[in-house]
């Protein structure tokens, strides 16, 4: 079993994922990460050379490889929850959580992240980060409550985060 972190760009996942792994004392993995070895490139430039089309269908395959390991704590993509197949994967291999954050928030974090803005491509056609953010949420939220099973506030210290899910884990029996 797997601990998968959900939530859109800026909630933390990277952050929550490797306090959560030193916790666990498990290997901390970023799927981002994986996805942009793979295909040698850097994320914003599968976008710009096979589209979002080009990375989902990536994305997803590094998805099914990490579901046949266990003991892995797994910062996912955002857009992981796009493929209701994914969705149905991660349910089915780990434990998923969702770090959930209102727009304002997330947009105030990914503008203060210089690499942000240089390393992910804009993920809709809204005028500015928070209009972007919001449109995000809306589309993604339902996708993210489907997949999910724990839900926690983004907005708490990460400490914080990652040792309510370990407690969540020890209340039911999955360590």
């Amino acid at each position: 079993m797997n601990v998968y972190l959900v939530g859109p760009r800026g909630s933390g996942k990277t952050t929550v994922g490797r306090a959560l792994a030193g916790l666990l004392c498990w290997p901390f993995i970023d799927q981002d990460d994986l996805v942009a070895a793979d295909a040698g490139m850097s994320i914003a430039d599968i976008f710009a050379s096979s589209g979002e089309p080009g990375f989902r269908r990536l994305e997803s395959a590094v998805l099914a490889r990490l579901a046949d390991l266990s003991g892995r704590v797994v910062a996912t993509g955002g857009g992981v929850v796009l493929s209701p197949q994914n969705r149905s994967l991660m349910k089915r291999s780990g434990f998923v959580v969702h770090l959930d954050a209102p727009p304002t928030l997330l947009a105030e974090r990914v503008a203060h992240d210089p690499s942000s803005a240089r390393s992910r491509p804009p993920l809709s056609g809204a005028p500015g980060l928070l209009a972007e953010m919001q449109s995000v949420c809306a589309e993604r939220s339902p996708l993210y409550e489907d997949a999910r099973h724990l839900v926690l506030s983004a907005g708490s210290p990460p400490g914080d985060i990652a040792a309510a899910v370990a407690a969540a884990l020890r209340e039911r029996g999955l360590l």
